[in-house]
C-alpha cells in the first residue's frame, strides 16, 4: 500500500489530540450508534449494516444504524462521509476510488473511504485488522467472541498500490469474499458492473475474418508471400479462430475498428476499459508498411531476442505497428482506457514511441518459470517489464499461478507470490489479473487464492504469519502436518540448474525434484497423520483429503509413466486396456471419489472431468 506519512501526521494531529482507548462494547452492551449520512450511498448503507452484523456476532450487542440528524451526538461510529469536523479534513482526494480511512480519536470511530468501494472496504478492514475476524474462503470465516471490545487510538489511511485487483479463482468470485478482500472482476462476477467492455484478443471482434476475409484480404496479415484472412480450428476443437492478425497500417482497418468499437461502447457505456488487442496467434503482418513501423521503433534487431511458449518460438518483434495503431484508436476515445496486449511477439517495449495516457499496456508472464520469482527466474520478462515501467504507469500484468494442464498436480509456488507481486508494484504496474483455477477445486486453491487476494491489497504482508493462521484455522489439529508437507514441497522445488517449473508442465517432469519416490512416501506419511489428527472432525477431515488429492494424482501419473509397460493388457470392445494392479486401482478410485466429494470439476483447464479421468486412465493409447 502507498504510505502517505505527511498526511498521516496531519490527520493524527487533528483527530487524536489526547486520544485514548475507546470502549465500543462492555459486557455485551453498547451505547454507541452507527451514523450514516443523511442521504447515504448504497455503499455507506451496506458498510453500516455489515458492521452492525459483525459487532453483534462478535459481542452480542446490536448497535442501531441511524441517518445523520445534523447535530453531533455522543458515542458515534461514523460510516462514510458523515458531516462532522472529524471527517471534514480527511484527504478523500488522495484515497482514489477505493482507498480507506479508519480513525479512533477516543470519542468516535470513523470508517470511510473512496467513492467506489472505500467505505465497505474500510469496514471489512476494521473487522479483520482490529477485531481479528478472518474470511479465509467463500464458505469459511473466523469470528472471535468478545464480551468487551476496546480499541486503541487509530489513524489508519490505506491507499492500494494497484487500482485493479482480480484473482481468477472459482471461489474467489463469491460476492462477500470479493468485498472482504477488495477484489475486482473484468466480467460481471460479484455484485459490481464490469469495468471492462472487452477483455483480450479482440481484433476479430472489431474486424471479423468471417465478414471481411473473402472481400478484403488486404485487411489481414501478409506473410509467406500472401495475405491470410482465413480461420483455423480453435484450441477447444469445437470452434474456429482467426489464423492471423490485422494489417495495422491499412487506413480502412483503423476506420472499421473504431466504428465497431463505438458500437460496442454504445451498448456498454459505463465500461471504462476496452481491449483493442492482437488475436491469439503470432502471425503478425509483415507487409512493407507494417514492417517499416516495427523496424523504426524496435529496441532490438530482428531475431536478436527469441521467445518460446506453447505457440512455438518467435522473434520479439516489438510494438511499433501495434502501438502506433492503438494510440490512434485511443486518440478517438479520450474518455475511455484502450488496453492492448504486450504479449509474445509484442512484449518488448519500443523505443522512440510511448503509449498515450489513456492506453493501458497488458503484459503477460506466460513464459516465466514458477519455481523462483520472475525477476530472477525470467530475466527476459522482468527486463521487458522494467522497460515498460519507464515509459508508462498504466500497466496491467496478467500473471499465471497454477499448472493449467494438470490442475491437481502439486505446484509449489506459494513462496514466489509475494516477491512477484512486490516486483510488479515496484515497476509501475497499476493493475494485476492473477490467473488461478476458474474450475471448482484444484491444488492449494483455498490458500493460494487467499494469499493472492491479501497481497494485491498489501504487497508487504507478513505472508508467513498469514499462512500459519490459515493452516491453524482451516485444518485444526492437522495444521502442523499440512505445514510440513508444504515446506517439504517448496524446499525441494529448486531442482537443478536450468530447471523450469512451467504452467504447462506435469508431475512426470518432477520425479527428480519434489516428486521423487522418497518424498512421495514422506508426503503420504504426513497425510496419514493429518487424517488421523482430525478423524473426529468431518469437515476438517474432508479438507485434509482434498489437500491430499494432488499427491494421489501425481502418484497415478508417475506410476503409469514408469510401470504401465509391464502391466497386462486386454481387449474391451474396440479398445485395448491395461489390467490395473490392485494398488493402482485403489488410488484411482480414491481420487475419483474424493474429487466428487470435494467438488473438483476438472483436472485440466476446461477439460477432463473426474469421471473422464477414471474412464480413460486404463486406456493403452493414453500412455
Amino acid at each position: 500500500m502507498k504510505t502517505l506519512i505527511g498526511l498521516l501526521f496531519a490527520i493524527s494531529f487533528f483527530t487524536t489530540g489526547l486520544a485514548q482507548e475507546l470502549t465500543l462494547v462492555k459486557n455485551r452492551k453498547s451505547d454507541f450508534t452507527i451514523i450514516i449520512p443523511v442521504q447515504p450511498t448504497l455503499e455507506e448503507i451496506k458498510g453500516a449494516k455489515v458492521l452492525q452484523h459483525y459487532l453483534f456476532e462478535i459481542s452480542g450487542a446490536k448497535l442501531p444504524v441511524k441517518r445523520d440528524l445534523g447535530l453531533p451526538g455522543r458515542n458515534e461510529i461514523l460510516v462514510g462521509k458523515v458531516s462532522r469536523a472529524e471527517t471534514a479534513l480527511l484527504p478523500y482526494d488522495k484515497m482514489g476510488k477505493d482507498g480507506i480511512y479508519i480513525g479512533n480519536n477516543g470519542k468516535q470511530l470513523v470508517l470511510t473511504g473512496g467513492p467506489k468501494k472505500g467505505v465497505e472496504y474500510a469496514v471489512y478492514t476494521f473487522l479483520e485488522k482490529y477485531l481479528a475476524c478472518k474470511k479465509y474462503t467463500s464458505t469459511f470465516e473466523v469470528i472471535p467472541q468478545q464480551k468487551t471490545i476496546k480499541l486503541p487510538p487509530i489513524v489508519d489511511l490505506q491507499v492500494p498500490d494497484f487500482s485493479f485487483r482480480e484473482v481468477f479463482y472459482h471461489h474467489a468470485y463469491d460476492p462477500k469474499f470479493m468485498a472482504w478482500h477488495k477484489l475486482h472482476s473484468h466480467t460481471k462476477r460479484g455484485e459490481d458492473p464490469a469495468e471492462w467492455g472487452h477483455w483480450v484478443h479482440t481484433f476479430h471482434n472489431f474486424l471479423n475474418p468471417e465478414k471481411y476475409g473473402d472481400s478484403h484480404p488486404e485487411y489481414f496479415s501478409y506473410y509467406d508471400g500472401k495475405r491470410h484472412p482465413g480461420l483455423v480450428p480453435s484450441w477447444d476443437g469445437k470452434s474456429v479462430q482467426p489464423e492471423s492478425q490485422l494489417c495495422l497500417t491499412n487506413p480502412d482497418v483503423l476506420e472499421i475498428v473504431c466504428e465497431n468499437l463505438q458500437k460496442a461502447i454504445d451498448e456498454k457505456p459505463d465500461a471504462l476499459y476496452w481491449s483493442v488487442s492482437q488475436n491469439d496467434n503470432v502471425n503478425y503482418c509483415q507487409c512493407e508498411h507494417c514492417a517499416a513501423l516495427d523496424a523504426k521503433y524496435a529496441a532490438y534487431a530482428p531475431e536478436e531476442k527469441m521467445y518460446a511458449t506453447h505457440s512455438g518460438e518467435y522473434p520479439a518483434l516489438g510494438m511499433g505497428s501495434m502501438l502506433t495503431f492503438v494510440n490512434k484508436v485511443a486518440e478517438r476515445f479520450p474518455d475511455k482506457i484502450i488496453s492492448t496486449l504486450a504479449y509474445q511477439y509484442t512484449r518488448v517495449p519500443p523505443k522512440d514511441i510511448v503509449p498515450r495516457e489513456n492506453v493501458n499496456i497488458m503484459l503477460c508472464s506466460i513464459e516465466s518459470t514458477r519455481n523462483e520469482p520472475m525477476e530472477s527466474g525470467d530475466p527476459d520478462f522482468s527486463n521487458d517489464l522494467k522497460g515498460w515501467g519507464k515509459i508508462t504507469d498504466n500497466i496491467l500484468v496478467w500473471d499465471y499461478n497454477i499448472q493449467f494442464a494438470n490442475l491437481l498436480a502439486p505446484f509449489p509456488n506459494l513462496r514466489t507470490l509475494q516477491p512477484n507481486i512486490s516486483f510488479l508494484r515496484n515497476n509501475n504496474v497499476s493493475a494485476v489479473f492473477a490467473q488461478g483455477n476458474i474450475q471448482s477445486g484444484g491444488e492449494s486453491a483455498e490458500i493460494r487464492a487467499y494469499l493472492l487476494a491479501k497481497l494485491l491489497w498489501d504487497p508487504d504482508l507478513d505472508v508467513a504469519k498469514e499462512m500459519e493462521g490459515f493452516w491453524k484455522a482451516y485444518y485444526g489439529k492437522a495444521a502442523p502436518y499440512l505445514k510440513n508437507y508444504s515446506d517439504l514441497l517448496h524446499d525441494n522445488n529448486q531442482g537443478y540448474t536450468g530447471r523450469k517449473m512451467s504452467i504447462f508442465g506435469n508431475p512426470k517432469q518432477e520425479t527428480d525434484s519434489f516428486l521423487n519416490p522418497e518424498l512421495l512416501s514422506k508426503y503420504n506419511l504426513l497425510f496419514d497423520k493429518a487424517e488421523n489428527a482430525v478423524r473426529r472432525s468431518p469437515e476438517q477431515l474432508r479438507r485434509v483429503k482434498s489437500a491430499r488429492l494432488p499427491v494421489t494424482f501425481a502418484m497415478l501419473e508417475i506410476i503409469k509413466e514408469k510401470e504401465a509397460a509391464n502391466w497386462e493388457t486386454y481387449r474391451d470392445g474396440g479398445q485395448e486396456k491395461y489390467r490395473l494392479p490392485g494398488q493402482v486401482s485403489n488410488l484411482l478410485y480414491d481420487l475419483y471419489f474424493h474429487c466428487l466429494d470435494t467438488e473438483v470439476s476438472r483436472l485440466s483447464e476446461w477439460h477432463t472431468t473426474p469421471k473422464e479421468y477414471l474412464e480413460k486412465y486404463d486406456l493403452v493409447e493414453n500412455l
